[in-house]
């Protein structure tokens, strides 16, 4: 009854937990993936800001 809890591996899914050699890779491989640069970087997001800012200060001074 206590083995209906127990997940069960997916067919040719290998387990990294199994040995220590597939653990450490699959750590390594999770810390590659969050050490990436993000897309979108504060310089930008501030150059995009500033710029809608700008258009909306002209396009108020246009209307008045």
């Amino acid at each position: 009854m206590a083995d209906q809890n127990v997940p069960q591996n997916v067919e040719n899914e290998q387990d990294p937990g199994a040995n220590t050699q597939m653990f450490r890779a699959f750590v390594n491989e999770g810390q590659a993936e969050a050490t990436t640069e993000p897309k979108v970087n504060g310089r930008v997001l501030a150059v995009v800001g500033a710029a809608v800012v700008l258009i909306a200060v002209i396009a108020a001074i246009a209307v008045f």
